[in-house]
């Protein structure tokens, strides 16, 4: 088969199924491994509301969160900066504000 669907199928479907399927198992270090080099792609070419796409972000950061690692944490910390540039807003939302304290849990417990 060629086309859109078979390309999104293979570059981002795939990947993502994969990531959410090791979220789910607590594999959080894997699926982060997994998701980060789609997400930019799951808003660009996934198609659906944003709110729906979002669902996806949320289990990539809950994955760097729970995974705890000083760079799983960053990135999520760089995702969240990045929807403020995104969105041109000064301040984070309380869902992204809530990302933000429970990272600062895990840095400070295993600081």
């Amino acid at each position: 088969r060629k086309g859109w669907n078979k390309e999104v199928t293979e570059t981002v479907g795939l990947p993502l199924l994969a990531g959410i399927t090791e979220f789910f198992a607590g594999d959080y270090g894997k699926a982060v491994q997994t998701l980060t080099p789609v997400m930019p792609d799951v808003q660009r070419l996934i198609q659906g509301s944003w709110a729906q796409k979002d669902i996806f972000q949320q289990i990539h950061l809950h994955s760097c969160i729970r995974s705890g690692t000083p760079g799983d944490l960053a990135i999520a910390r760089e995702v969240l900066d990045q929807k403020l540039v995104n969105r041109k807003i000064k301040n984070h939302t309380p869902l992204n504000e809530r990302f933000i304290k429970k990272m600062m849990t895990v840095h400070e417990t295993q600081g």
